[in-house]
């Protein structure tokens, strides 16, 4: 066809013009429409219409052109009229959403507007009558001019009066009450078949005039054959039939599933809806939350993998029925897009379904897991009732740092490097090298001082993040570093699996600190590095520190030592100073024993990574000139002619100086001076004065010197003499022991604190009078401290008669006065000395108490002590001599017997010590072996010290034995049953304990009575015997033994001494069926038959016991003579329980029950079972069998022959199974959409029975689909629902869902929601109306209500009967 086809806007215009020319341009219908139907109707102009009020008809209106501009109109021309009417819409507002322009109809007559706001123009170039009646009915014209040519068509419409029916359809399910449910045409209805359930299904005809007549048809589940109902469909009802009618199906079994049509007729047409009542459940998938514990888990759990692990996710469906598919899907990102997973490769997926085809599971398998497969795993579950999609898990990895070490050269670097401040700008890259997902990095900077900076792009530093081959990177820049920004920066990468740390130091070289130039040192004083140290004022410890001013980190310090300022370094003598060398803190050298060989020159070093300093320090001292014979400061007396030697030493003071020599006319004397000789050494000079001069060369000579520290002087007289001798000091014998306080020197002298020693040192041979020195050496002490100028002491030196010198020493003796004296006397032809000791004996002392030490305790005691030790404790003895000077040794020895000597101290886990006046002596780990005494004296020259005695020992110990002695002899601890003819012979013996018990406090009891005891001779005397002759007890006694020492009690052992109870004599098992009597003894089995009788004895074993009774029970139950009960006492020692004529009730267990004054025995019970037989129809098997009866209750299948010997009658037993009728024919052969289905009957022997009868196995299908696949049905798409699910819960709030898709009428493929119109999408989820909750259970276990309550939020009724399945746990909660 050639030209275009125009799609325009009409509007209704008078008759063509006069002398036009009539052309074909219109598209014309030409059929006639006769419809009862209440429908829409589309068709072009030149179609006929006839139908019912309401309808909606449409005619479309299209014309083609070759050339020119058309013109169109639409005309109107009422019934019986030859007027048209010209018809103007005005156009309102556009909406392409499938909804009608609306239009204002304006007519030049009055007869037109009886078709107001019913006539509308829609998009597609269509003209409709909306809801017509008979004022719309009439001819309806359309006319196209084009230049003076035009073309018409007509079509004639007939709305006749009244409607035809048509019902309301609708998806919305409620819930009325537990089990019951109500809902209208076109919902689905998902239930149970356990005939507790009732469906009301309501059909309203809204539209038919006159309404409609209703009735109600049934098509079997499986079946075509329609059925009218009620009919003879069991618990079916139906209420009203005009307009609203109601259809109730109670009590629903498998046969009420299937469709429930209604149908709706009137006059003009009739309508026909329908409603299912199905079996069925939407599927949902168990889920868990957080990181997953193992390599195994379920949907929605996350797992952090190394690489190469296997991984399983599992997908659990328990819910769905028919038991569901489920699919995996895989995205890179949480947000999708998701693809589809198969089994291959890497992996593998399982898939199981439950049992009676309801749920399912599926199992991921992801083997060795790569990077690339790092990502979200979502699963699926879908059947014909629903959807349920999973949430997420996430497989991923946590971060892993690529880390630098090392200093770099330049400002940049990875994270882990160390970077110098002074390269000015610095860079820090941080990169995660396989963390998933991607991680988020947090920067911040530790200053040197620990203060914590998180730190943000701003001032000087800026973060950028970026991305590196696929992997995400932080990099922090520091531009023009200053000291504020050195220290430790960290950057922390983290992901939802964990998180890692880098650490880069920013740092600067160290620096050392200065001190002052000379410090005069104080004692424990400390110093900063870097100074000259003065130390000679009684400085004998203190500190140098040695700082690092600016370093970062701060440097490590070490220590070097020279003699000389220009020596070569050693390191620093551990002798005189102790160093230390931390990192990140000041060094520090801490100098001791400052001697001559701890001055010096020492070095301190700093250093880090970044630079290292030194500064030096000098310890030294005032220079100090030596004292004695022959050194300056001595005076000299020297004859004519004779030489003379002075020695100027140095005894302390460094750095050494010159030594300078001045002669008495205070000139300097060099070694180039006539008359003398200088001998120059380090530290050291000698002069020496050849042949002196009359005159000239006597006088007062001066050696002087200096260091940094300041000058020294001394001087020495030399004067002319005459020939001297040397002295001699008379001394006395050290062994003599002066007590009277007075005596020569060379003797010793016993003094007590507070007294007065006088010691006299006479000089008898000396020429020229003699000098006298006194010193004291005190106690542990070796050097001889002079006491001349001390005022504790008095010190006379005279001239005798002889011309001779005589020294005394007077003092008050008292701790600090102890010691060695020693007198020296002097002139200058030589020297004598002698001693004397002053002193006296020891005195230890003694500290008497009584003290106990647990077991694994250990404590130190003074000797003196009375100890009680548990084995294994430790003690520690401790000797204080208070008095004994000088010095003590302490001697210590052992006894364990009271009357024994004392003998040398055993070896085993013994050590002595002494410190000081303090002997100690160490027992370690005690037993009894090393109880005893032990003694200690202390002793020196001038006497021993009292001995003091300490007892270590332990309460007595007696021995025992545990077990049951028969025989009536035995040991304490011992039980002894005793037949009355017996004897009791009971020993006890003490086996430890120190001091040993005295025979006397030993004792048998029996409660507070002491019975007699006999001790045994030796050498078992520390044993004891208790012995009774025809020992009478009533039923029982307990005896004790006991004894005891200063430590307290022994232990008590005790010996229980009883009488037999009685004996019951058991029977053998017997099991005797069908006897009219059976008598057994006690403990017997009785099998017996319905209304047997039977007699149990109960026999005792007699014993020379008091008198007893018999009581029987039945279980448990005390039994009384009477009734179905007869108990006869047919001997003493015999009872018979006879019981008669028994039914179930009286089958159990029966025990004997003997009591006596020394207890009761209950014997071993006999078990009563009562027998029956029958025959009975299994069927589970399909036929008849012979069953063992016990007890009325549990059933055992036996031989037929049983039943047979017995004489019981066989009854009847039908054998049920499915009988399947032929297919239908096809609903629809015209395409895919068509049904056929058939008959499937319960039979039982040819009997037509309810399915349950057949339901031991699954019933054959009763319908399935059939047709044409490929052929198009009506509409290209369609919307397409799925059944409802069951209403959440039977009661309270509740709700129901269905699927519900957009799918090809051709394919049946579902395709994107916006294929369909939205306008006509069904309900997916509608709330159930119930009564209030009363009683409920879970139906599914603990664990699994647990995770579904979890999953859903709360109890809430979405998603799927959470609050239903689960109704018990969640009353709970919401209690």
């Amino acid at each position: 066809m050639k030209g275009f086809v125009l799609f325009i806007t009409a509007l209704f215009v008078l008759g063509g013009n006069a002398g036009s020319v009539r052309r074909d341009y219109i598209i014309k219908g030409n059929d006639s429409f006769d419809e009862s139907d209440v429908r829409y109707y589309e068709f072009n102009f030149g179609s006929n219409w006839r139908g019912p009020e309401g309808s909606e008809v449409c005619m479309k209106y299209e014309f083609e052109i070759q050339f020119g501009e058309p013109g169109e109109t639409f005309f109107f021309i009422p019934p019986g009229s030859t007027t048209p009417l010209e018809i103007i819409f005005q156009t309102g507002p556009r909406d392409f959403l499938d909804v009608p322009y609306i239009f204002d109809l304006e007519r030049p007559t009055t007869d037109a507007r009886v078709c107001d706001q019913v006539v509308k123009k829609i998009p597609g170039n269509i003209i409709c009558v909306a809801q017509g009646n008979s004022t719309c009915s009439g001819m309806y014209r359309y006319l196209v001019t084009v230049g003076s040519d035009y073309d018409e068509a007509f079509s004639n419409i007939e709305f006749i009066g009244g409607l035809a029916p048509q019902l309301i359809v609708d998806a919305a399910v409620n819930v009325e009450g537990s089990n019951s449910f109500s809902g209208r045409l076109g919902a689905t209805f998902q239930v149970e078949t356990n005939g507790a359930d009732t469906v009301r299904i309501d059909a309203t005809d809204f539209q038919g005039e006159p309404r409609g007549n209703i009735e109600w048809r049934f098509i079997a589940q499986g079946t075509s054959n329609e059925i009218s109902l009620p009919g003879s469909l069991v618990g079916a009802t139906v209420t009203g039939s005009q307009e609203d009618s109601s259809l109730t199906v109670s009590g629903i079994t498998t046969v009420h599933l299937g469709e429930y049509i209604a149908i709706a007729t009137n006059e003009h047409g009739s309508d026909r809806a329908s409603a299912f009542i199905t079996r069925g459940v939407g599927p949902f998938i168990i889920e868990e939350s957080g990181q997953a514990s193992s390599n195994s888990f379920r949907v929605g759990a996350d797992r952090a993998v190394a690489g190469g692990e296997e991984i399983e996710i599992r997908a659990e469906d328990r819910l769905s029925d028919p038991s569901s598919t489920i699919t995996w899907s895989y995205s890179r990102s949480e947000s999708g897009p998701y693809s589809a997973i198969s089994s291959g490769g890497s992996y593998r997926i399982d898939s199981s379904v439950g049992a009676d085809n309801v749920g399912r599971d599926s199992l991921l398998r992801i083997i060795n897991v790569q990077p690339d497969q790092f990502g979200y795993y979502r699963a699926e579950a879908v059947n014909e009732f629903g959807t349920h999609t999973s949430t997420t898990s996430l497989i991923g990895r946590q971060p892993t740092l690529a880390l630098g070490a090392g200093l770099v050269a330049g400002g940049s670097g990875e994270i882990g490097n160390t970077f110098d401040s002074a390269s000015g700008t610095i860079t820090i890259r941080a990169f995660d090298i396989n963390g998933f997902p991607d991680s988020t990095y947090t920067w911040q900077r530790t200053s040197p001082t620990g203060t914590v900076q998180q730190i943000t792009t701003g001032g000087r530093y800026r973060i950028t993040n970026s991305v590196s081959g696929g992997r995400p990177v932080s990099t922090l820049t520091i531009t023009g570093v200053t000291v504020n920004e050195l220290g430790t920066y960290t950057v922390e990468a983290s992901n939802v699996f964990g998180d890692v740390v880098g650490e880069s130091l920013v740092g600067t070289g160290s620096t050392c600190s200065s001190g002052s130039d000379i410090v005069r040192v104080i004692n424990q004083g400390q110093y900063e590095s870097g100074s000259y140290f003065d130390t000679t004022t009684n400085v004998n410890r203190f500190t140098i520190i040695a700082s690092d001013q600016s370093g970062v980190p701060h440097g490590t310090s070490s220590f070097s030592y020279s003699r000389t300022p220009t020596g070569s370094r050693s390191a620093v003598d551990t002798a005189y100073a102790i160093t230390a060398t931390p990192i990140g803190a000041p060094g520090t050298i801490e100098f001791f024993n400052l001697v001559d060989g701890a001055y010096g020159y020492y070095y301190a070093q700093l250093a880090n990574q970044f630079g290292d300093s030194e500064c030096s320090n000098l310890v030294g001292a005032q220079l100090v000139f030596r004292t004695g014979s022959g050194q300056i400061g001595q005076n000299y007396q020297l004859r004519a002619g004779d030489s003379l030697s002075i020695s100027a030493q140095f005894s302390d003071g460094f750095p050494v100086g010159e030594i300078i020599w001045r002669g008495p006319n205070g000139q300097i004397i060099t070694p180039t001076t006539p008359g003398y000789t200088i001998g120059q050494g380090l530290g050291s000079s000698i002069l020496v004065i050849n042949s002196a001069r009359d005159g000239t060369d006597y006088g007062q000579y001066t050696a002087s010197s200096s260091n940094v520290f300041g000058q020294v002087t001394r001087s020495s007289t030399v004067s002319q003499t005459m020939d001297t001798v040397a002295p001699t000091i008379d001394a006395g014998s050290s062994d003599t022991v002066n007590t009277g306080g007075t005596g020569r020197i060379g003797e010793s002298f016993q003094a007590s604190s507070g007294e007065t020693v006088t010691i006299r040192a006479n000089d008898i041979t000396g020429v020229e009078a003699s000098d006298f020195r006194w010193c004291r050496i005190a106690p542990d002490e070796t050097q001889c401290q002079d006491i001349t100028n001390n005022p504790a002491y008095t010190i006379s030196t005279v001239q005798n008669p002889s011309g001779l010198s005589d020294s005394t020493l007077t003092f008050q003796v008292g701790a600090d006065t102890y010691g060695t004296y020693r007198a020296e006397a002097m002139n200058s032809a030589g020297t004598d000395a002698a001693i004397s000791q002053v002193g006296q004996p020891p005195r230890v002392i003694d500290r008497f108490n009584l003290i106990t030490i647990s077991a694994g305790s250990s404590r130190t005691v003074p000797v003196g002590a009375q100890i009680g030790v548990a084995e294994s404790g430790s003690v520690t003895l401790t000797a204080t001599d208070v008095d004994g000077q000088p010095g003590r040794q302490f001697v210590w020895t052992y006894r364990n017997d009271p009357d024994g000597p004392f003998l040398p101290l055993p070896a085993n886990r013994i050590t002595e010590s002494v410190d000081g006046n303090v002997g100690s002596l160490i027992i370690n780990s005690i037993d009894r072996s090393q109880y005893g005494e032990y003694r200690v004296i202390a002793t020196n020259q001038f006497g021993e010290s009292t001995p003091v005695t300490t007892v270590v020992g332990g309460p007595p110990i007696i021995r025992f034995s545990s077990g049951v002695e028969t025989d009536g002899e035995g040991e304490i601890g011992n039980n002894f049953v005793i037949p009355s003819n017996r004897r009791l012979r009971i020993t006890a013996c003490i086996i430890g304990g120190y001091p040993p018990a005295d025979p006397d406090d030993f004792q048998f009891a029996e409660d507070i009575v002491v019975l007699q005891s006999v001790q045994q001779p030796p050498p078992n005397d520390h044993c004891f015997i208790f012995e009774e002759g025809e020992f009478e007890i009533v039923c029982s006694t307990t005896i004790t033994a006991r004894t005891e020492n200063l430590f307290g009690f022994s232990n008590q052992p005790s010996s229980q001494v009883t009488f037999p109870p009685p004996f019951i004599m058991g029977g053998t098992s017997t099991c005797d069926e069908g006897n009219a009597m059976t008598s057994a003894q006690i403990g017997s089995e009785l099998c017996l038959y319905n209304r047997n009788s039977f007699d149990i004895t109960c026999t005792v074993e007699r014993t020379n016991i008091p008198a007893f009774s018999f009581g029987w029970t039945f279980n448990g139950i005390p039994i009384t003579d009477g009734g179905l009960y007869e108990i006869t006492r047919q001997s003493e020692g015999t009872s018979v329980l006879r019981v008669s004529d028994i039914t179930v009730d009286e089958t159990g267990r029966y025990t004997c029950m003997v009591v006596s004054t020394c207890g009761e025995t209950e014997s071993e019970s006999t078990d009563v079972s009562l027998y029956s037989y029958e025959y009975i129809c299994n069927e589970d098997v399909g036929r008849i069998q012979c069953f063992e009866i016990v007890n009325g209750g549990v059933r055992t299948t036996v031989a037929n022959a049983v039943c047979d010997r017995l004489g019981l009658a066989r009854p009847p037993c039908a054998v049920c199974d499915w009988i399947v009728g032929p297919w239908s024919g096809c609903s629809d052969t015209t395409c895919h959409r068509g049904r056929r289905s058939r008959d499937v009957l319960c039979e039982c022997n040819g009997l037509t029975q309810e399915d349950e009868q057949c339901d031991r196995t699954p019933k054959p299908p009763v319908m399935e689909r059939c047709g044409l696949i490929g052929v198009r049905c009506n509409r290209p798409f369609e919307w397409k629902s799925y059944q409802f699910s069951r209403c959440s819960a039977t009661c309270g709030n509740s709700f129901r869902s269905r699927r519900v898709e957009c799918v090809s009428s051709i394919t049946d493929n579902v395709v994107s929601d916006a294929e369909c119109n939205p306008v006509f999408r069904p309900e997916n989820n509608v709330q159930c109306i119930v009564s209030p909750c009363n009683n409920c259970i879970d139906r599914l276990p603990q664990e699994d209500c647990d995770i579904f309550i979890s999953l859903a939020g709360d109890c809430r009724p979405y998603p799927y009967y959470v609050s239903s399945i689960c109704c018990a746990t969640c009353q709970r909660r919401l209690a």
